[in-house]
């Protein structure tokens, strides 16, 4: 009898902890190891950033990455991990980042370690913007993400990143762009190499 009483306790104790357990690792994983909001062309964004509508995966989302943002009037934010293959960012490689003119008054690229900080180096260059692309006549622009620096092109330079994130930021985006991400052109990220070696 005393055998079948510590069987019974055991059960139910047992399958709380496990729940539990499997909350916490799923609430975790929510706030960190996803990009959170929908996939746009490889960028991830959410509508709700910002506004008082962010649940509260976003709103702690948004609190561990150091993320400040602003109402969507104001900025709008996309983030990527991986390049137009689908594979991770890593910092021995070179990245081509194409893109036209986007819907807003002033954007930026920025490069994130995989600690969700700035990549700790001196090369005072980690990240580039609107003003530093030189458009074409047709409005189409191209940048580099990699060690070092290009020659005749806007950088961001990667270095003491790691496997990194990068973060675009449209600045007083128009009505169009807030109201419908997808009509957002956003640009596409290519490897050029790694280590030196295509």
């Amino acid at each position: 009898m005393a055998e079948h009483r510590k069987r019974s306790w055991w059960a139910p104790a047992a399958t709380v902890s496990v729940g539990l357990m499997v909350g916490l690792l799923t609430g975790w994983a929510a706030i960190t190891g996803g990009m959170g909001g929908k996939n746009y062309s490889g960028w991830y964004g959410s509508d709700v950033t910002g506004s008082a509508d962010a649940g509260p995966w976003l709103r702690a989302r948004v609190a561990i990455s150091g993320l400040l943002a602003l109402n969507k009037s104001q900025a709008v934010y996309f983030t990527r991990k991986t390049d137009d293959a689908g594979e991770r960012f890593r910092e021995d490689c070179r990245y081509r980042v194409s893109g036209t003119q986007m819907p807003g008054q002033w954007w930026s690229v920025t490069v994130y370690a995989a600690d969700n900080y700035l990549p700790l180096n001196d090369d005072d260059a980690l990240s580039f913007d609107s003003t530093e692309v030189k458009p074409d006549p047709n409005g189409k622009w191209t940048a580099q993400l990699g060690p070092a620096r290009p020659e005749g092109e806007a950088w961001a330079s990667t270095r003491n990143a790691g496997e990194f994130d990068i973060t675009l930021r449209i600045y007083q985006p128009g009505a169009g762009a807030q109201a419908d991400y997808n009509s957002i052109p956003m640009p596409s990220v290519t490897k050029l190499d790694c280590g030196g070696k295509a």
